[in-house]
């Protein structure tokens, strides 16, 4: 084992080959987690693919860290890892993941986390000056505070548990999942062998309204289904309208949506829309596996990894 720059923040790390392979290198950082890197992912495509967005791949592999799973960075899975990265939507959700991860670390109400801006990975932030701004404005909102015990020592407020009660309602005790997509028998093998095959594999019950035996209005039965599922699939292939309105009604009940889009779709996508970070696929194996990716790297639990009740 040796101490160097980590290959992903260039902060140091403590590096050693691993078990697996004599090119493979683990990494144990404490500002990106655990994770493992081939000699070829560093030399050809790690700069290549992320070029001045590195914080990406810090926040993919300190979220699986934190999950207590370990990521492997090679050249066969780089470019579907960071197409497929749940970044934040803005400053506030930033501080949201600060908050669960303080409520996640944090064994009683009153005990303190240590928290520092090295820790900046956990919301995705660009960097260690970002997370110190997003820091300063969560404390600003009383969302967190200072405890005793150290200078990095903090625990969240009255305000702080609050939210967390609000972000934890979001995860509906059910595991089902509608998929809103375009019925098309052209694109009936992606159902099959990419979203249903995705979502069973993370724990999930794929629900596709048009696969749904029911003796109500469509309309009636898609609102109904919305309600009960713990998160919503958007494929904008096609550019269909019903899509749009199922992602705005679960988005309106608070329901995590994840946005994805066949790859000679994407540039259809509404301007509304276009600014979510949308799963951009090729075939159904594509989309299986940065699926699975996307779902596994959510803030907030899935039914594998947080068994539910389903309502």
């Amino acid at each position: 084992m040796e101490e160097r720059q980590c290959f992903l923040c260039d902060n140091l790390a403590q590096i050693t080959h691993s078990s697996r392979a004599d090119d493979v290198f683990y990494i144990s950082c404490q500002t990106c987690g655990t994770y493992e890197i081939s000699k070829e992912a560093i030399r050809l495509e790690l700069s290549r693919i992320a070029q001045n967005k590195m914080y990406v791949f810090s926040g993919l592999t300190r979220a699986a860290s934190e999950s207590g799973s370990r990521l492997t960075l090679l050249t066969t899975n780089l470019q579907d890892l960071f197409d497929s990265a749940p970044l934040p939507d803005g400053p506030l959700e930033m501080i949201d993941r600060i908050l669960l991860y303080v409520s996640k670390k944090a064994q009683t109400a009153d005990a303190s986390v240590e928290l520092s801006a090295q820790h900046y990975p956990i919301a995705f932030a660009k960097s260690i000056t970002e997370f110190a701004f997003l820091f300063k404005k969560a404390a600003e909102l009383d969302y967190l505070e200072k405890a005793s015990g150290g200078e990095k020592q903090y625990r969240l407020g009255f305000k702080g548990w609050e939210r967390v009660s609000e972000l934890r309602k979001m995860v509906r005790e059910s595991n089902k999942a509608f998929v809103a997509m375009w019925f098309d028998k052209k694109l009936d093998s992606v159902w099959k062998d990419g979203f249903k095959q995705a979502l069973k594999e993370t724990g999930y019950q794929p629900i596709r309204i048009d696969l749904v035996e029911h003796n109500e209005k469509i309309c009636d039965r898609i609102i109904a289904e919305i309600r009960r599922s713990g998160l919503l699939i958007a494929d904008f292939t096609g550019n269909r309208g019903g899509v749009y309105f199922e992602a705005g009604f679960a988005m309106g009940l608070g329901i995590q949506v994840i946005w994805t889009c066949r790859d000679t779709d994407i540039k259809q996508v509404h301007f509304d829309t276009r600014q979510y970070n949308h799963v951009v696929w090729s075939n159904s194996e594509d989309l299986k596996k940065k699926l699975i990716n996307r779902i596994e790297a959510l803030p907030l639990p899935h039914p594998r990894s947080s068994p539910r009740d389903e309502t």
